[in-house]
């Protein structure tokens, strides 16, 4: 077998791999997640792509366990180390992208979450390639570059009349998710609370001897 034939059979067998339909997988709250169900939807091949607004409606009308769909908000480093797992399409070149639910179209120049309980939010938690977002680059998408190790998942900017290899849906409870924890300087010391609870029970004493 030439290295050609080789090379054609890998790839095809990477793209039917890859094209599998697999069912919902649950980020729960003992895996530290919100109880959201995710899916991974590719497109039938690596040569037809889907673009942005049909990827939003067809995660619109979809359903899960009674639980509207819609394109995924990302809002953690955990969130996105979860959904990391989904086997993205990758076509030639061994990349490929799934639309994320974020656009500018609302406000220019900003991205916000389009739908779901985070819908007209400004992202908190970004994973951006380096260069990206591209300026006037109106939507967001999930980036698998299988070239090296480690593989490269991150987030790219695309435009109108580009097409992904699939799309993310997040089915939810109507929730929004949680948001990371303050940074350290805005938690309490302990010797805080020690202080505290020392003028509480200064206050009541004297409200005692009052009486």
């Amino acid at each position: 077998m030439s290295h050609f034939s080789s090379l054609r059979l890998g790839v095809l067998g990477l793209v039917l791999s890859a094209a599998l339909p697999a069912a919902p997988i649950q980020w729960t709250a003992a895996m530290g997640g919100n109880d959201n169900w995710y899916d991974y939807i590719p497109t039938v091949s690596i040569f037809v792509g889907i673009d942005y607004n049909s990827a939003r409606s067809a995660a619109l009308a979809s359903t899960h366990m009674g639980m509207q769909g819609y394109l995924a908000t990302i809002t953690s480093a955990a969130e996105q180390t979860f959904i990391e797992q989904f086997p993205i399409m990758v076509g030639f070149g061994l990349t490929g992208n799934a639309w994320l639910g974020a656009t500018t179209l609302a406000t220019p120049g900003t991205f916000r979450w389009a739908d779901g309980p985070e819908a007209g939010q400004a992202l908190t938690y970004t994973n951006w390639l380096p260069s990206q977002p591209v300026p006037g680059w109106e939507y967001m998408a999930f980036h698998r570059n299988a070239q090296g190790t480690p593989i490269v998942n991150a987030w790219t900017s695309w435009t109108v009349g580009n097409g992904s290899l699939g799309y993310i849906v997040e089915y939810g409870d109507g929730i929004v998710d949680l948001q990371p924890p303050p940074p350290d300087d805005q938690v309490p010391e302990p010797s805080t609370y020690a202080l505290i609870g020392v003028g509480l029970l200064g206050a009541a004493l004297r409200l005692r001897r009052s009486y």
